[in-house]
């Protein structure tokens, strides 16, 4: 299965100048971050050089973007234009360009993160480029500007610059430089552009089929039906049992496995369903997000192009002990069973 694609343009804070290893610098712990959440692979295209401006970015850094098809896209620029004087207006027009460029990649808005600039201004680092107060000012007009920008284009908009105002937080805060975030840092960083970043979860599912996605879509209904305020495993194995054009649902099937037989065993183990509707969010439960997971990697794993119901079946009975699991065992159904059927299936073509 392909990897998913993370293009980060800026400048020093992007590619971690400071840093004993760019592994510790905050695109490549958001890209574990993803690999972990989706269990697909995350080849990361790191664009940032010390020193960067606006202009750079627009004369090296974009003719890359433009040919690197990126899924998803993160922004960290202005720094270096602050050091070097640059107004409000100019800092707009490069920064629009930039956008604009980014924009016209094609990938949803929502998947394109505009990184404020970190407060360098206090630091001892930043004396030669200006009074505090001066550079301060300069880095909250600029990261307005940005905001302004993102937001006008539909663009996630991530503020660090609280994190890099705070102090006192260890000797690996800051680089040994004085100007550049530390290790801790950049992890408190990638920390919170993985919470602001939502819309970045949903990249893995681009590589699911189009039966899987009903399937998961389908859990959740289940859980709604069923008044419970999570999806789980066992509503996922019911999604499935209502699959009639992927391969899972059809294992289970040819196994006669029922949707009534399944739906009884839940509604025994957990308990009768409520009168009234729960009115909380239905979020997946730790189970289904393993799931969800590990289906990924069968897919990997078997050099599949999409995530099918196939992989979502394997990903329940390998995830552990969930109530879809002991109904599945309790009708002999398990993991080895379900790999060499796939693999007679696949024999006979």
């Amino acid at each position: 299965m392909e990897s998913i694609r993370y293009l980060a343009l800026g400048d020093s804070y992007t590619i971690g100048t400071g840093l004993e290893d760019e592994a510790q610098n905050f695109p490549s712990l958001l890209a574990g971050r993803l690999r972990q959440e989706t269990g697909i692979d995350v080849a990361v295209t790191n664009l940032g050089v010390n020193g960067y401006t606006t202009t750079d970015l627009i004369r090296e850094e974009l003719p890359v973007a433009r040919t690197a098809r990126p899924e998803l896209v993160s922004i960290l620029i202005g720094a270096n234009d602050v050091v070097q004087g640059s107004d409000d207006a100019t800092y707009r027009a490069r920064l629009t360009q930039i956008y604009e460029a980014v924009k016209e990649l094609g990938l949803p808005p929502e998947r394109v993160l505009a990184v404020s600039i970190p407060d360098f201004s206090p630091l001892p680092g930043a004396a030669p480029f200006g009074s505090p107060s001066h550079l301060r000012g300069r880095i909250d007009a600029f990261n307005d500007i940005a905001r302004e920008e993102a937001t006008f284009r539909g663009f996630q908009s991530a503020d660090i610059t609280a994190i890099s105002r705070e102090t006192n937080r260890g000797d690996d805060w800051l680089a040994s430089d004085g100007l550049h975030p530390g290790p801790a840092q950049h992890s408190a960083l990638a920390d919170h552009l993985w919470e602001t970043a939502t819309g970045w979860r949903s990249v893995g599912f681009d590589r699911w089929s189009n039966p899987a996605t009903l399937v998961l879509a389908g859990a959740q209904g289940e859980a709604e039906a069923l008044h419970h305020s999570y999806i789980g495993a066992e509503h996922v194995l019911l999604g499935l049992l209502k699959d009639k054009e992927g391969v899972g649902g059809k294992l289970l099937s040819h196994w006669r496995v029922s949707y009534e037989r399944v739906w009884n065993h839940i509604d025994r183990t957990i308990g009768k369903r409520k009168d009234v509707k729960v009115q909380s969010t239905v979020i997946p439960s730790t189970r289904v997000r393993n799931v969800i997971r590990i289906a990924s990697q069968e897919a990997s794993s078997a050099g599949a192009d999409f995530v099918g119901t196939e992989h979502i079946l394997l990903a329940i009975l390998a995830e552990g002990e969930s109530i879809a699991v002991h109904i599945l065992s309790d009708l002999s159904i398990t993991r080895a069973i379900v790999r060499t059927e796939l693999d007679r299936r696949l024999r006979k073509g």
